[in-house]
């Protein structure tokens, strides 16, 4: 591991996997998908990770698309300085928003997301930012009691991103639970470190998106395997070959 790679969170990739690598789609509704589906979220804390991330589209599925409300907030005595909620000393579990120009609209900084999915602990809400965001948005989240940080002048700095999440909140291990988009990026960094596939026994539909759009060729090692107990669905992790890197 190189003195930079010390300096940032280990970044685990978590997905659930068609057979023929899909992420999205009708083929978690089907009875085929049950049991891997129950095990993603039962054991998505099992991997030492207590932060979730995620990028905008994908927490808009919790979220949803209304449009945020900004009556009685103002931008007075706002400035664009990363902000740390004291709301983020009532739990050690964080979701982590890639939202470089603030469209979120979440209901509070603190509680519990993902409660449908069989989610039990409250999380706190760190968003990152680009420096394009809104004064009114900063202002909105520090209304609801969340957390943010920025990372990059028009676009997110990944990098830098990590790093701020592990200096300013101790974040040592992130899951990220994100779409091709988020993925492809961080593997174009080269910041992920395992990737934790559970492969579903069923084949996508066409126009489901992949887990990842594209990445630079790269070997990984085969760290573990599990045979679920319906003996069709696979729990796979791959941990990063940094040897042949340096090749």
């Amino acid at each position: 591991m190189t003195s930079e790679q010390k300096e940032l969170p280990e970044v685990y990739i978590y997905m659930l996997e068609s057979i023929d690598g899909k992420g999205s789609g009708e083929m978690f509704l089907v009875p085929e998908s049950k049991l891997g589906l129950k095990y993603y979220f039962e054991q998505e804390y099992s991997f030492g990770c207590t932060s979730i991330l995620m990028g905008r589209t994908t927490f808009q599925e919790f979220t949803g698309d209304k449009v945020i409300d900004y009556t009685g907030i103002t931008e007075e005595n706002i400035i664009k300085k990363d902000y740390i909620s004291d709301n983020v000393k009532k739990t050690k579990y964080y979701y982590i928003s890639l939202d470089k120009n603030g469209k979120l609209n979440w209901p509070t900084g603190y509680g519990l997301y993902g409660a449908d999915f069989g989610r039990t602990e409250k999380t706190h809400i760190i968003t990152v930012l680009s420096e394009d965001v809104e004064l009114k948005y900063l202002a909105y989240l520090q209304k609801i009691g969340a957390s943010y940080i920025f990372a990059g002048e028009k676009n997110i700095d990944l990098k830098l991103a990590l790093k701020k999440l592990k200096n300013l909140f101790g974040i040592d291990k992130i899951l990220c639970q994100g779409g091709p988009k988020t993925n492809e990026l961080l593997l174009k960094e080269n910041l992920v470190e395992k990737i934790i596939l559970i492969k579903l026994p069923v084949i996508g539909q066409p126009g489901a998106l992949p887990i990842v759009r594209e990445a630079p060729l790269s070997a990984w090692d085969l760290e573990s395997f599990q045979l679920l107990s319906d003996k069709r669905t696979l729990v796979l992790v791959y941990k990063i070959d940094r040897n042949s890197q340096k090749k």
